[in-house]
């Protein structure tokens, strides 16, 4: 009988043993698959993430231009919305070029097209990119000293309230409206007229400025934007 008890014991401590060593075993092999490289996985992570946003992208980018080049072939304008909702906020802070990139997608789009076809696009290219991009209506400095660089944009009946400067490390985004005045001569007389004109202006930083620097200050009808000189030997962002 005390045979059978002992034989019984050690039964059930080999079970225990055994079922022991399994867990383990288990739980090792477990850390050993979620485990890696310190220093790798975050690098996996990233370039993971970074391919996404690139496919994202590229995919935002190929149904973007299907569409234009479908509206110039049945001959439909190409308005400055159509323009604005591709090369948006999301663009320029996914770029490390990009004013660059922007002049790349022009050339291809260009490339593209027919001679007729492509007399359009680029007439239609060339009214958007002056409205948002240059600023031939009003005038413009830029002022440099051995430790800033300031860009001075004067503009004739600027409606402050309606100023908004938003600068990032890739780009400058002016919105504001401006009054314009006219007359209209009449019988007896002339009619002074006022109306507002709306405007948003994308421009790149100065080449020598340090990003995320910049500092707005607003006198009158003058807006200045003011950066740090970058140093000589700090390479611009994207070179």
């Amino acid at each position: 009988m005390r045979e059978n008890h002992l034989w019984l014991i050690i039964g059930v401590l080999t079970a225990l043993t055994l079922g022991q060593a399994c867990y383990i075993y288990q739980g090792q092999a477990a850390a050993g698959e979620n485990s890696g490289p310190p220093a790798l996985q975050p690098e996996i992570h990233h370039r993971l993430h970074a391919e996404k946003a690139h496919d994202a992208q590229w995919e935002e980018f190929e149904k973007w231009r299907a569409k234009v080049r479908e509206q110039v072939g049945r001959g439909a304008p190409l308005l400055e919305r159509d323009f604005d909702v591709f090369f948006n906020d999301r663009f320029f802070s996914g770029k490390l070029s990009p004013f660059a990139e922007m002049e790349r997608i022009r050339r291809d789009l260009s490339g593209g097209f027919g001679l007729s076809e492509r007399l359009l696009f680029d007439g239609y290219w060339d009214k958007w990119f002056e409205q948002r991009m240059r600023l031939g209506e009003f005038k413009t400095d830029v002022l440099r000293t051995d430790k800033d660089v300031t860009i001075s944009l004067t503009i004739p009946g600027l409606s402050e309230e309606t100023l908004n400067i938003d600068v990032t490390d890739e780009r400058i985004r002016i919105v504001f409206s401006a009054r314009e005045s006219s007359e209209e001569k009449l019988i007896g007389g002339a009619v002074k007229k006022e109306t507002y004109r709306s405007f948003v202006k994308i421009l790149p930083l100065p080449v020598d400025s340090a990003p995320g620097t910049g500092k707005v200050k607003v006198e009158g009808e003058k807006v200045k934007i003011k950066f740090d000189r970058r140093k000589p030997d700090a390479a611009p962002k994207g070179s």
